[in-house]
């Protein structure tokens, strides 16, 4: 502004009322005589694009052709007018509601927005801001309810609630208006108010006051509304998709206005946008639902047990977690199909939280065959008392309309303080592995030193590969030998491995961890190659050789690959076959009796003799001798180890002449006494393997021991 134009007291007053404009977010612009533009506040700015601001007020005014309006607004110069007057600015509607002579000719006009604009920018924004909560990801129904009874005092100036049934509830939402403190939790539903709720829905016209006060949910809103001045009150009842009610607002309003139709067109919207948002919490409650409830067995998921352990951690609640896995849901799937499975599951899971009802414990979908537990009890006691609730569950399962009776393994671990809930979970999971290898209903405990032989045995597998990288594993011969003559028959090959790290490494302790790796194949082929090559140079040497018996694991059998391989290896070491022997565990799994017929007749074919180790501790002895054509078996040496005892004399001796009648060579395992060897011959055994002979022996040793006997027959 020009101060050569106006004076400095008109200055001050000229700011002051800039300022109280800038409050009350009214505009103001100072002109002259001839309507130029000398000053504006920041409030006239914002009317027109950056850098469109005019230089002469009336180029900015559009009067729409009023010579009336243009008469007004002119003699405002010169008669102090006081309006309004009604002028368009940049295409929306304002008020010129005053103007303010100052000296020197020049003039404030107070400028503010006319009701209709106001009317528009407000509903635009209650637009703006309901889609902005709609869209709210992490809003939950209620909340996003709350917000928008907001927006409609905001916009109406009213006090609104919005009340729904919650299942067996009923929850009032009010306004952030509602300045009330206290407790608004759901209350559970009469008959009564439920069936006058009922009736609330249907009503779509204005209620009496008195038929609020029926209502105790409403006691307080309805007080609070009554002491701000409200004079009437309208129900707007909203339905969804399905004209299922969903609930209704109540909207209080100071004053006694009568509805029109923008009025039913608002409430119309209103209604859309609520069943929108109720559609959208439906399908938010659904992915949840599917989510944390495991849809076949209705059990909680998995994501909803970390969750509650979460909580219980939180807490600091200590107990028990529990793996719990039928033994025979796969033969089950196999037979009856998975939904067969799924209904197993959801039954067990049914009668776990009946004998675990007094533990207060939560059950859980684990992986597709096993459920999982929490129990608030302490692990020492369970171990203590040895009490297993799977002991409680004896009773047989309906499936596919049979009586259907199954074991269960259990693995428990400790979630403590101190551990971590993984941790926990892990510890239960290793300790139900370890229930599954043993027979029957089984349940394993974690304990802390279960840690150190996990820890053994990922140490043992890893240098375990890089030995069968390196071909570091040795082989050992442990002599049979023939009762009748004392000599040495045959031997076998067992695998020996002596670790630069862990030092001598047991085969009970390797062997599994090679068959869980899936690298017993490539072990046994070394030992196999390194017993061949033993051979050959025998051979070339011109000393003895006998028959040399390699054990072959289930995996390596049934491999389309074994016989090809094997013929392969002989063919490359010039191998005599007729000194191969296969060894073959009887409880390894010959179930698929065609298939292990056409491989020994294959292995026979190329003449190499078979065996069958461990005779007599599997379910189906006397089926295998019947089935299948061995050249030899081997009986395990527990009987050995018993064969002082009359019972034991008398199996061993039967199992020792059916062998004999189908043209088998019998071998007894674990001789360790000489009184053990003498009722063995007395029985008619053939041979005898064990430390009372001659333990396992390095190559070299062995083959001194076998030139020695060549010396001396």
């Amino acid at each position: 502004m020009d101060e050569s134009i106006v004076k400095q007291t008109d200055i001050s007053r000229i700011y002051r009322i800039k300022n109280i404009g800038i409050q009350q977010q009214r505009s103001f612009v100072i002109i002259d005589s001839t309507f130029k533009i000398l000053d504006y506040n920041i409030i006239f700015k914002k009317i027109f694009e950056p850098n469109q601001l005019p230089n002469n007020f009336l180029d900015s005014v559009y009067l729409q052709g009023n010579q009336e309006k243009h008469a007004q607004l002119m003699s405002i110069v010169t008669n102090n007018f006081t309006g309004p007057i009604e002028v368009m600015l940049n295409g929306r509607s304002f008020v010129v509601i005053q103007s303010i002579a100052l000296e020197s000719n020049t003039f404030l006009l107070v400028i503010e927005r006319s009701l209709k604009t106001q009317l528009i920018e407000s509903e635009l924004n209650f637009v703006n801001n309901i889609n902005a909560i709609i869209m709210q990801e992490d809003g939950c129904f209620e909340g996003k309810m709350r917000e928008i009874c907001s927006e409609i005092d905001y916009l109406l100036h009213t006090y609104t609630t919005f009340t729904y049934l919650k299942k067996q509830e009923i929850v009032l939402i009010p306004s952030a208006r509602f300045n009330i403190q206290g407790n608004r939790e759901p209350r559970v539903l009469s008959e009564e108010e439920r069936n006058y709720h009922q009736q609330l829905l249907t009503r779509r016209k204005m209620l009496e006051w008195s038929s609020l006060s029926q209502l105790a949910i409403h006691n307080e809103t309805f007080l609070y509304a009554v002491q701000h001045h409200a004079a009437s009150c309208r129900f707007i009842p909203v339905y969804s998709s399905n004209d299922e009610p969903i609930g209704y607002f109540v909207i209080y309003d100071v004053l006694a206005r009568q509805g029109d139709v923008s009025d039913l067109d608002f409430y119309e919207k209103l209604s859309r946008i609520v069943k929108l948002i109720y559609k959208v919490e439906m399908h938010e409650q659904q992915i949840e639902r599917l989510t944390y409830t495991d849809p076949s067995t209705n059990l909680p998921s998995y994501m909803q047990f970390l969750k509650m352990i979460k909580r219980y951690r939180e807490e600091r609640k200590n107990g028990v977690i529990k793996i719990i896995e039928p033994g025979e849901f796969s033969k089950i799937v196999e037979l009856y199909g998975r939904p067969a499975g799924e209904e197993l599951l959801k039954e067990l899971g049914k009668r776990l939280k009946m004998v675990s009802s007094s533990e207060n414990s939560d059950i859980a979908r684990f992986t597709s065959s096993a459920l999982i537990m929490y129990s608030p009890i302490e692990f020492q006691s369970i171990i203590k008392n040895k009490n297993s609730i799977i002991d409680h569950i004896n009773e047989p399962f309906l499936i596919e309309g049979q009586q259907v009776y199954i074991t269960l393994k259990a693995g428990i671990a400790p979630l403590e303080e101190t551990s971590q809930c993984h941790d926990s979970i892990r510890f239960a999971e290793s300790a139900l592995t370890k229930s599954k290898i043993i027979h029957g209903t089984q349940t394993t405990y974690h304990l802390k030193r279960a840690d150190q032989d996990i820890e053994r045995e990922l140490s043992i597998l890893n240098h375990f590969k890089q030995a069968i990288r390196k071909n570091d594993i040795t082989v050992y011969f442990q002599p049979k030998f023939e009762l009748r003559r004392g000599r040495i028959l045959s031997m076998e090959a067992l695998a020996r491995w002596i670790s630069p790290e862990l030092g001598f490494v047991s085969p009970a302790e390797f062997i599994p961890i090679a068959e869980n790796a899936g690298l017993i194949r490539e072990l046994e082929l070394q030992i196999f190659e390194k017993v061949l090559k033993w051979q050959q140079q025998r051979q070339y040497e011109g000393k003895r050789s006998i028959p040399i018996a390699v054990n072959i694991s289930p995996d390596h059998f049934y491999h389309p690959l074994f016989i090809p391989t094997l013929k392969e290896l002989i063919q490359t070491y010039y191998a005599d076959p007729s000194f191969i022997i296969i060894e073959i565990t009887e409880n390894m799994g010959l179930f698929d009796f065609e298939r292990a017929r056409a491989i020994l007749y294959k292995l026979r074919a190329l003449g190499i003799s078979t065996s069958v180790d461990d005779f007599g501790i599997g379910y189906s002895s006397l089926s295998y001798l019947q089935k299948f054509s061995f050249n030899e078996i081997k009986i395990d040496q527990s009987f050995s180890q018993k064969i002082d005892e009359l019972a034991t004399q008398t199996i061993v001796k039967s199992i020792i002449q059916i062998a004999h009648m189908l043209d088998m060579i019998v071998v007894a395992e674990g001789v360790e006494t000489l009184e053990q060897a003498i009722i063995l011959k007395q029985l008619k055994c053939d041979v005898v393997q064990g430390y009372h002979y001659s333990r396992p022996l390095p190559i070299e040793e062995a083959s001194n021991l076998l030139d020695e006997q060549r010396k001396n027959p």
